[in-house]
């Protein structure tokens, strides 16, 4: 049912982020084949597979992510992809994820999902998330001019 499938995302995604090894085994195994177009993941289960794999991932699990972002031809799906790029674990990702933020690959809109899911994946991330934010204070505010997303992006 609709209750269990929200339910096993939430619980593999937790066991994936924490380093359970038979979970993360199958979740590399699963954005390999999905990534190759061998099984498609359904889509209860890409945000948790793909939190997974970043959490313990390189820069190679990093571009994979960002080009299946650029190749996404649905909205929803480029937006999975954006709120879980912060899982990523490593100080240079970290940083190659909010420059990305900043890109035209991201619609403007999106940009603060994107920083919050940095904020939100390691306290790492949320230091890196907030030297940013002060970097890039005037492109932001600028962009954002005072709107609800300037508030949602500095509560984040």
């Amino acid at each position: 049912g609709h209750l269990d499938a929200l339910l096993r995302g939430l619980v593999l995604g937790k066991l994936g982020k924490a380093g359970h090894k038979a979970t993360l085994e199958e979740a590399r195994r699963r954005f390999k084949d999905h990534v190759e177009g061998k099984q498609i993941l359904s889509a209860d289960l890409r945000s948790p597979v793909y939190v997974t794999v970043l959490k313990h991932g390189d820069s190679c699990t990093l571009d994979t992510m960002l080009k299946l972002h650029k190749q996404a031809d649905m909205q929803e799906e480029k937006n999975r992809i954006e709120r879980v790029l912060g899982a990523i674990s490593q100080p240079e990702l970290i940083q190659k994820v909010l420059t990305f933020a900043l890109s035209e690959e991201v619609r403007p809109q999106d940009t603060v999902s994107v920083i919050g899911g940095v904020a939100g994946g390691s306290k790492q991330g949320r230091k890196a998330a907030w030297k940013f934010l002060r970097d890039n204070w005037e492109e932001l505010y600028n962009r954002y001019q005072g709107g609800f997303l300037i508030s949602r992006l500095i509560k984040v």
